[in-house]
């Protein structure tokens, strides 16, 4: 583990430790199925007081769609499944993976959701804190999301799939580089070192097929509160170290030719998945695996005569295999890894952008 990325950790462990201890809160989920997943789930679920509600909405367990088709993992897919009504839930992901034109990326998110009652059992506010850090782009930033299902998976019988949305904004923080502002941490966390604020929406349509249920996602993400003289814009040496766009060796302004040795963040990012969720042991034991193409995140810049070869930027083409473990009611634990798909357009280029591996652990309380 690098010497920069030790500097980093003691803040990061205080502010994880921190929320932690402010937002492990015990809810209790139901594991119970029906036979076949049908859309009414169990009738008779009692609600909070004890009152009979119709399908289980309105009470305090999950239904059976969600039981069914939450994935609760080391993976991408979005699921357009809220958790049980009036609950919360504590998500950890902790990661560790290798990305030619970067380095190793060591990163972690923690988050709390909550699902509301009544009329938003359907809904899921999420908060999460994110950390980064690698040889080039630097990430400590917190992202609050909104997931609304909107149509429930109908059941095995009915041709009705489930329909979600999740809506999400990443701020990104100074707080790495302003409790220690005479450190090099301030330095990898200054504004051409790291991504700016962006927003995202993700559809989600999801059906039970076979014994499990297939998944599609389609995501669109755009870069705002950027320009290309800071945040809009990252640089870094041959050696891969970040610089700021003023340090540039082109001083040519913005205008084509742009600097040499930066790269502008694109304002639309696109990303298309698809992901199966198998079954092994009911109510135990699960395995997930997926395909993601993503756009790339950078632009590609405009030859220049003292670039007359700018790096081209591909997208990324990359698989994913988790295993999803409910070790009881409270906790999920599931390890996973992604991959990059070799021969993609950008592997077969040699960019050495796209992610050799992606590899670590979820955790989920509830």
């Amino acid at each position: 583990m690098s010497l920069r990325l030790l500097s980093a950790l003691p803040v990061f462990s205080a502010m994880s430790v921190a929320v932690s201890v402010t937002v492990l809160l015990a809810s209790t989920p139901a594991y119970a199925k029906d036979k076949d997943g049908d859309e009414k789930g169990e009738k008779g679920e009692k609600g909070e007081k004890g009152e009979k509600d119709k399908d289980g909405d309105a009470g305090d367990k999950e239904d059976q769609v969600i039981t069914d088709q939450s994935i609760d993992a080391y993976d991408d897919l979005e699921d357009a499944q809220p958790g049980a009504p009036g609950k919360f839930e504590q998500r950890l992901w902790a990661t560790y993976g290798y990305v030619p034109a970067e380095g190793h990326t060591p990163s972690d998110t923690l988050e709390l959701s909550y699902t509301g009652k009544g009329l938003l059992h359907n809904t899921e506010f999420d908060l999460a804190q994110y950390f980064e850090h690698d040889d080039v782009d630097n990430s400590a930033g917190f992202n609050f999301g909104w997931m609304q299902r909107w149509v429930k998976d109908g059941g095995r019988k009915s041709a009705v799939p489930s329909i979600g949305t999740l809506g999400e904004y990443y701020l990104r923080s100074h707080w790495a580089g302003s409790l220690l502002p005479n450190s090099q941490i301030a330095q990898y966390y200054a504004p051409g070192a790291t991504t700016g604020d962006h927003v995202s929406g993700t559809l989600t349509v999801a059906k039970y097929l076979g014994p499990g249920s297939i998944y599609l996602n389609g995501m669109v993400q755009a870069q705002i509160f950027t320009n290309d003289n800071t945040t809009g814009v990252i640089c870094v040496t041959d050696a891969d170290v970040a610089y700021q766009p003023s340090a540039a060796p082109d001083q040519n302004g913005m205008a084509a030719p742009n600097y040499d040795g930066c790269d502008y963040w694109s304002p639309i990012t696109l990303e298309a998945r698809i992901g199966y969720n198998m079954p092994i042991i009911a109510d135990k034991l699960n395995v997930i695996a997926d395909f993601i193409h993503l756009t790339n995140e950078f632009k590609t810049q405009q030859p220049s005569a003292t670039l007359t070869a700018p790096e081209q930027h591909y997208p990324y083409e990359m698989g994913e295999v988790a295993v999803m473990w409910h070790v009881d009611e409270h906790w999920t634990l599931s390890p996973g890894i992604q991959f990059g798909i070799p021969g993609a357009p950008g592997d077969a280029a040699g960019s050495g952008e796209t992610p050799t591996y992606e590899t670590g652990i979820f955790l989920l309380h509830e």
